[in-house]
């Protein structure tokens, strides 16, 4: 369900950009982009380094605003900073030469600017306004803005992730961690042991199926995960291949996932799978969305496991915790992941990659894939 709220005022508008974002934006700039009077998708970006060269803010806004333009049908955009600096630290609106760059590669890229506006530590104001204080406007009329009431009233008020919260992995209780690290070590004393098959074939009855044993994972999410399964989690997806199955199952299904455990028996056998459908599906390429509720629920299951397990295991399961948010779109969650995980381990070959991805402020192809009736979720109806 879309819940359209329409804003007139610029303090209405920024009282709903962190619900587009899905948290409170910190240093950052946030693209929003319209395809008509309405918003279709907003971007979160990290803002370019004080000390960032003017070459540097130029490929900064090149890249912004390529983003900008894979969103079907997008034709404006506000560009929002939101940053501690403040209004009266210096003699001019914070980030006003980022901005500058923004604009005229958006003019230039044909998108209709409609406001460019900054939230600092002290105050709020827009770019564009010649009449803006120079101490900027007070943010208690961001915080009093009709708007976030109306969004308050609401069937169902949406909820902002604490992202602090969120990239952090929870306690675990020591019964429930004791035994899967328990667990967890008896597996891996065996690698390549004669005596594994049979270790894995006492605690289930999935027969060796690795897919089976993941789609099964989330069936049953809604309880805590077992000791054994998460010990037994924890020890397959030590395996890359092993673990794309896992992670490919949970995005889309035990049928992909199947499809995931051929093409990677023939890539062990010498074959270029490389044209076959589904083969980049890992780095977001020739998939349809996946299914978001699976890969919340799989979220759920990775953030109770990963903590119960000994640090040494803990790598590939925060990098899968990575990946998971980077599939949703949310690559400022997944860019926390991913600096945990190579913390844990520099070298490890998928934590590099979605770095580099991340780095370059990729997302998924299917991130851009926007309904022309737009998303679920908070939509601005800007006019006025």
């Amino acid at each position: 369900m879309t819940t359209i709220i329409k804003a007139s005022e610029a303090q209405d508008f920024l009282a709903l950009v962190p619900h587009l974002t899905g948290f409170q934006p910190e240093q950052s700039i946030v693209l929003v982009a319209f395809r008509g009077n309405r918003t279709c998708g907003a971007l979160r970006l990290d803002l370019p380094a004080a000390d960032a060269t003017v070459a540097a803010r130029r490929r900064a806004a090149t890249t912004m605003l390529g983003m900008v333009c894979r969103i079907p049908d997008a034709d404006a955009l506000v560009p929002v900073v939101y940053t501690h600096a403040s209004f009266t630290s210096r003699d001019r609106m914070p980030y006003r030469t980022v901005i500058d760059n923004v604009l005229t590669r958006a003019r230039y890229s044909g998108f209709l600017v409609r406001d460019a506006l900054c939230v600092a530590s002290d105050a709020w104001g827009s770019y564009l306004d010649e009449d803006c204080p120079a101490q900027g406007r007070p943010l208690e009329l961001i915080a009093a803005s009709p708007a976030r009431r109306t969004l308050a009233r609401t069937a169902e008020p949406p909820r902002l992730v604490d992202v602090e919260a969120e990239s952090r992995l929870p306690v675990p209780d020591f019964p429930t961690r004791e035994q899967t690290a328990t667990r967890y070590t008896e597996l891996d004393s065996l690698r390549g042991s004669a005596e594994l098959g049979p270790a894995l074939m006492f605690d289930h009855s999935f027969g060796g199926d690795v897919v089976a044993f993941a789609d099964a994972l989330l069936v049953g999410a809604d309880e805590s995960v077992s000791p054994h399964d998460a010990a037994l989690l924890g020890f397959l997806v030590q395996a890359p291949a092993l673990r794309d199955e896992v992670l490919l199952t949970w995005a889309w299904g035990p049928e992909f996932g199947v499809s995931v455990g051929e093409m990677n028996a023939r890539y062990s056998a010498g074959e270029d799978i490389s044209m076959v459908p589904g083969a980049m599906a890992l780095g977001g390429f020739g998939m349809p969305r996946p299914d978001p509720r699976r890969l919340k629920t799989a979220i759920r299951v990775l953030r109770y496991t990963t903590p119960r397990l000994p640090r040494r295991a803990q790598a590939p399961l925060l990098t899968m915790l990575a990946w998971a948010h980077w599939s949703l779109g949310s690559g400022t969650l997944a860019s926390r992941w991913v600096a945990q995980a190579r913390t844990l381990d520099p070298e490890h070959g998928l934590a590099r990659l979605l770095d580099q991805m991340l780095s370059a402020g990729r997302l998924p192809d299917w991130a851009w894939d926007v309904p022309p009736d737009a998303t679920a979720g908070t939509t601005i109806d800007a006019r006025g």
